[in-house]
């Protein structure tokens, strides 16, 4: 049975060490090297009660980690937010993901003001498509060649899932 917490400062270095597991597969995240706990406190410290970030634990581990980010920095889009969910490895292919955004789905039903959620994912990612397509997700564009990774133009899907 998993349970999501909200992240502390003292879960940041899980939290990194999932997002940089993620970074050789060149089909989840922008960046190429690991990145460092240093460099995302000022990150963590964004997340808030509007905006937050959780950790999914199955007993005492952490086995990802979810966030829910500012859509874009203007008053006209504060009732929307972009998604982010990491899991460690050996949390991959286990439901995790399915329970993570069931849980988010409630929190933004009960708890959250978030009328949108809005999920970038590349287009080789095929696991975390069908994830959030089962989850009610719906594609509605892409961002062509929108970004280069290994030398190589990678391309964007856009997934949004309304709470209207």
């Amino acid at each position: 049975m998993i349970n999501f917490q909200r992240a502390v400062p003292s879960d940041l270095p899980q939290i990194v060490k999932i997002y940089n597991s993620a970074i050789p597969t060149h089909e989840i995240t922008d960046d190429e090297m690991p990145i460092t706990v240093d460099s995302r406190q000022e990150w963590l410290n964004h997340f808030n009660d509007h905006f937050p970030i959780w950790v999914v634990k199955n007993g005492n581990k952490i086995m990802g980690w979810c966030a829910l980010s500012q859509f874009y920095p203007h008053r006209a889009y504060r009732f929307s937010a972009e998604i982010s969910i990491y899991l460690a490895p050996d949390a991959q292919g286990r439901g995790y993901g399915q329970q993570i955004l069931s849980f988010i789905d409630q929190q933004v039903k009960t708890t959250l003001n978030i009328k949108t959620i809005v999920a970038y994912i590349y287009e080789n990612n095929l696991p975390s498509q069908k994830l959030f397509k089962k989850s009610g997700y719906q594609q509605c564009g892409s961002l062509p060649k929108i970004s280069v990774i290994d030398g190589k133009l990678r391309t964007l899907k856009i997934f949004v899932k309304h709470f209207i």
